[in-house]
């Protein structure tokens, strides 16, 4: 499940996709100017994570108009690249 929300901690909305079993959570904020993915998830990059907050750079760019075809690249992205490079929370906008 894919959807779009406004984020209470900032000015921007955030994309937002849910695997069924939960394995996958990831927060993508809109109109950063910084394309970066928030996995919140059990499993991220092929790989089970902490489960805690972790911030990866996408090698795409987001688009101003969100659609089917953006969400499944952002999944994919999140399911099998293994080479994602971390961001820490610092270097991201708030």
């Amino acid at each position: 499940m894919w959807y779009i929300s406004p984020d209470d901690d900032s000015p921007y909305n955030i994309l937002n996709v849910i695997s069924d079993d939960k394995s996958v959570i990831l927060a993508c904020p809109l109109g950063t100017g910084k394309s970066y993915v928030i996995s919140k998830g059990r499993c991220f990059g092929g790989k089970q994570t902490s489960g805690c907050w972790e911030r990866y750079l996408l090698p795409f760019e987001v688009p101003d108009v969100i659609t089917p075809k953006f969400a499944e690249q952002l999944i994919l992205f999140a399911l099998s690249d293994t080479s994602a490079e971390a961001v820490p929370a610092d270097d991201v906008p708030v």
